[in-house]
């Protein structure tokens, strides 16, 4: 009968050593790159925040940085600055869904190929009402259509990305040079989603009534389902678009 060879045996004397090494020296051995400046300090103790075959976990790190106190005050248990260049810290981890820090730290700072697959902050993570205090955590947009808009920033965006925003005003209303007028002249008590025309156009809702009884249409109540575009003639509801109106016209 013939011995076994010699070589299945360095394989496996080498598999163990490898092994033993990843568990004497997993900082050696399958770490993704150096800590971040907070914590080296455990550079050399891996196991202070990652469990055996389950990778880091969320709880080691809150034995050390208790939600309640995170931008508030140090591990250590002394107050932090709540203002960072003059603008006032948030403190939205008291405001997370769950408890779940590798959804968006990574605390090595490894190789740009590794960091590819980083996960970024998710809006999800937050409690519904955080997510509409978006002034909270961001600063408000200064073009000349934010600058006048005092409404809530979802009439328009969500949490997922500020672009593309979910309104486009054309597809209610034109915008034509006769009605390039603060937003609040057409949407009254900061409500986007309600429109009026009387703060302008010369009518009452009785004329408006009479006027439109007269030509045989009485569903009336909102302008833009007709009125669309000012420079086409009026379209009749669940129609296209009435022709457009010639210079004179103006």
């Amino acid at each position: 009968m013939k011995r076994p060879g010699l070589l299945p045996s360095l394989v496996a004397v080498n598999l163990l050593a490898l092994l033993a090494l990843v568990f004497l020296y997993p900082q050696w051995m399958i770490s993704p790159g150096p800590l971040v400046k907070a914590h080296a300090p455990l550079a050399d103790d891996c196991f202070a925040c990652h469990q055996s075959w389950r990778g880091a976990s969320s709880q080691r790190c809150m034995d050390c940085h208790r939600p309640a106190d995170i931008g508030l005050r140090s591990t250590l248990g002394q107050p932090l600055a709540q203002t960072v260049g003059g603008k006032a810290k948030v403190g939205f981890h008291q405001q997370l869904v769950e408890d779940q820090c590798m959804a968006c730290h990574t605390d090595h700072q490894g190789s740009r190929l590794s960091q590819l697959s980083s996960r970024s902050f998710s809006h999800e993570l937050l409690q519904p009402a955080t997510r509409e205090q978006c002034a909270h955590c961001h600063s408000a947009p200064r073009d000349d259509l934010h600058r006048q808009m005092d409404a809530p920033c979802q009439q328009c965006h969500d949490a997922k990305a500020w672009k593309p925003a979910q309104f486009d005003h054309e597809r209610h209303f034109v915008l034509d040079r006769d009605h390039q007028a603060p937003c609040s002249t057409c949407h009254l008590a900061k409500d986007f989603k309600r429109t009026t025309c009387y703060g302008c156009h010369e009518h009452t809702p009785q004329n408006i009534r009479r006027e439109h009884e007269e030509e045989g249409i009485r569903q009336f109540e909102r302008c833009v389902e007709c009125h669309r575009d000012p420079r086409e003639e009026p379209r009749k509801p669940g129609k296209g678009h009435g022709r457009k109106r010639d210079k004179d016209d103006d």
